[in-house]
């Protein structure tokens, strides 16, 4: 047998150390396919690294917050990122299939799906563990389930890609004629691994803490209702196939089940749920970046007067779509009471939880930009941050106040929220879909949604509640994309807020930011690499670039 010779690299996953008497043996030693696969502690070094490509808010040093309606960029990074491109193509239009923003996840996500399938392949190899009877099967389960996370997300990137259920390499310089499987296939792929993996790993991992991280059975449920969804969706779903928003909702009940039976309960305050290293709501995290260096969330996203790098700032539209506490309305309905002259006051509590405003108290002081806390000059700024993730303890002049954080990839909220909107479309506004989107807004104190509302009416609702709920968590860029209205909130003006003070008054303006641009007969979709058609030189006809580039 051809052998095969694995660099084994311990990534921090947020699980626990391996075996000391191997590491001390073999740090990062290269070491056969044999060798790995024989002994137990190998195999689940190797599996650890699969986890290693799993998104987190600065892997690409730009958060896709700023690639859609929620903030914005406020300085380039196109020459430092490994994909050659940052948030501000996205909002330009202006990438080809050689430069494009996520570029790198075609590569990354392909290479782990081939780690998955080289385990696969070697499973039978793998001893039990005597004194953990659960391992081997719970490391089977593991590798399905993120040859399943990594298809989904390349699906959403790209639409139909090809399927490799047995170790190729995709990645090499040597053309193989595959073929782009449809997105049925896809899906169909997809759900027959979580089907699978279902069926071999623990509910959650209260009885060993070490392992949270891993993938669990909590983990493949949720993720098969948000591949369902995604499924159901209009993207996704151009012929308007009704029987999969059923499909959807059956699956996210049976998913939230699962999680509050599991545990993952609505954590009562929401800041919280993404400043604790571990949380009751969050199914699925991973270690965040850390306080103080590049890329850390709080330099990156504290104002210049906490010696923060003010890089990603909040757009005006995400803040005028925080309601009004006492009504439940925006500020530009009727009734919401909403004053333009104190604009910040009687909001959604989330609005204080996730965004530092002009005028807001933040490590013992109050924001002003129009003074310490003004943008650098040649940056462009809308004069709010993001609060949502950052630590007020953290002292960034002095190095102290931090402890450890996790990006959120899966919580309760987010399934309370896919069971709504996928029983709303397949059955109606019923009871069922009231209390789903109730209980995420009464966590927080907010009043429930009005009774009579039909299903347009509460499709906003939940699409609005989803936007305030999830924000800067990664989701709005995909959501505007599978529902298809990226070419309507991603092609327009977007604001920030410019204020003046005289004497007790203060003045407040919404100046233009940037024209945003979406292109919708290509954007919905990424284009595939140009170096993977070039490679293939239009040897392969069931190969072939995406509409438009």
């Amino acid at each position: 047998m051809k052998k095969l010779y694995i660099l084994l690299v311990l990534v921090v996953i947020g699980l626990a150390a391996c075996k000391k008497d191997y590491l001390d043996r073999l740090p990062n030693a290269k070491i056969s396919e044999e060798e790995v696969f024989s002994d137990i502690g190998n195999a689940e070094l190797f599996v650890n690294n699969i986890y290693n490509s799993v998104p987190n808010m600065f892997r690409t040093f730009w958060p896709m917050s700023s690639a859609t309606d929620e903030t914005d960029q406020s300085q380039d990074q196109a020459t430092i990122t490994a994909d050659g491109a940052d948030a501000g193509n996205f909002n330009s239009g202006f990438f080809t299939p050689s430069a494009f923003p996520l570029r790198g996840r075609w590569k990354d996500y392909f290479s782990q799906i081939r780690r998955c399938n080289i385990v696969l392949a070697n499973y039978t190899r793998i001893p039990e563990d005597n004194n953990y009877p659960e391992r081997k099967k719970r490391l089977r389960g593991e590798v399905l389930t993120m040859r399943a996370y990594y298809y989904f997300e390349l699906l959403r990137g790209w639409g139909g890609v090809p399927l490799f259920e047995s170790i190729q390499n995709p990645l090499g310089d040597d053309p193989i004629f595959f073929k782009r499987n449809s997105v049925d296939e896809v899906v169909a792929s997809i759900l027959k691994d979580l089907s699978e993996a279902e069926t071999l790993l623990p509910a959650n991992y209260s009885d060993r803490q070490s392992e949270i991280g891993r993938a669990s059975k909590t983990i493949v449920l949720a993720l098969k209702g948000r591949v369902l969804l995604y499924y159901a969706s209009p993207l996704f779903n151009p012929s308007a196939v009704s029987t999969r928003w059923k499909d959807a909702a059956d699956a996210n009940k049976i998913a939230l089940d699962a999680a509050l039976g599991a545990g993952y309960l609505l954590h009562a305050k929401y800041s919280e749920i993404f400043t604790q290293f571990t949380n009751q709501e969050v199914i699925w995290g991973r270690p965040a970046p850390g306080a103080f260096g590049d890329a850390g969330i709080d330099r990156e996203m504290n104002p210049t007067g906490y010696i923060g790098y003010a890089r990603v700032t909040v757009l005006q539209e995400l803040v005028d779509d925080y309601e009004l506490k006492a009504t439940g309305k925006r500020p530009d309905e009727s009734g919401s009471g909403y004053d333009p002259n104190h604009p910040y006051t009687g909001r959604d509590p989330r609005f204080y939880q996730s965004v530092l405003y002009p005028g807001s108290v933040w490590k013992g002081r109050k924001i002003d930009p129009l003074g310490i806390d003004a943008p650098e000059p040649g940056k462009t700024a809308t004069n709010y941050w993001q609060r949502k993730y950052l630590l007020e303890s953290v002292n960034l002049i002095n190095g102290s106040g931090d402890s450890p954080r996790r990006w959120v990839l899966m919580r309760t909220a987010e399934v309370y929220l896919n069971y709504a909107e996928a029983y709303n479309e397949a059955i109606g506004p019923d009871k069922q879909v009231y209390d789903a989107v109730n209980a995420v807004r009464a966590r927080v104190g907010m009043p429930p949604l009005p009774v009579g509302l039909g299903r347009e009416e509460m499709r906003d609702k939940i699409r609005h509640e989803r936007r305030i709920e999830l924000a800067f968590e990664g989701q709005r860029f995909w959501d505007v994309r599978r529902w298809k209205i990226a070419e309507t909130v991603d092609n327009k003006i977007v604001r920030g807020v410019a204020i003046s003070v005289s004497g007790s008054d203060t003045t407040y303006r919404y100046p233009i930011i940037e024209k945003r641009t979406f292109d919708k007969v290509k954007q919905y979709f990424l284009p595939i690499p140009q170096s993977e058609i070039d490679k293939l030189g239009g040897v392969s006809s069931g190969f072939s670039q995406n509409p438009g580039y």
